[in-house]
């Protein structure tokens, strides 16, 4: 009986130490996204190009048309737990973030 105790609180303890670093390991390219996108500061105001280079390319594009007719480019960067929107007027300036999800 002690013995199949003591194999209980080992095989308990592995698995919170297994869960851990597979948690921190999905989450990993998120934060990273994450980091990047905040060393950017405000985002508001600079071009696609500037973005690019910091955070590399989206992972999809779309576009939109607002109600004055003008047309509205929409980039996602998506990584494990991290997921930001960013809009772009027609000239490839960011317009702001339209949404961003952390997990």
């Amino acid at each position: 009986m002690e013995y199949f105790i003591i194999i209980s609180v080992v095989a308990f303890i592995g698995g919170l130490i297994l869960h851990a670093i597979t948690s921190s390991a999905v989450r990993a390219p998120g934060n990273v996204l994450k980091s990047k996108f905040a060393s950017l500061g405000t985002i508001k105001g600079k071009s696609f190009d500037d973005i690019q280079i910091i955070v590399g390319a989206p992972n999809a594009v779309s576009t939109q048309t607002d109600a004055d007719g003008n047309i509205i480019t929409v980039r996602q960067w998506i990584a494990t737990s991290y997921h930001v929107v960013l809009l772009f007027d027609e000239n490839d300036i960011c317009l702001g973030i339209s949404s961003e999800t952390s997990v």
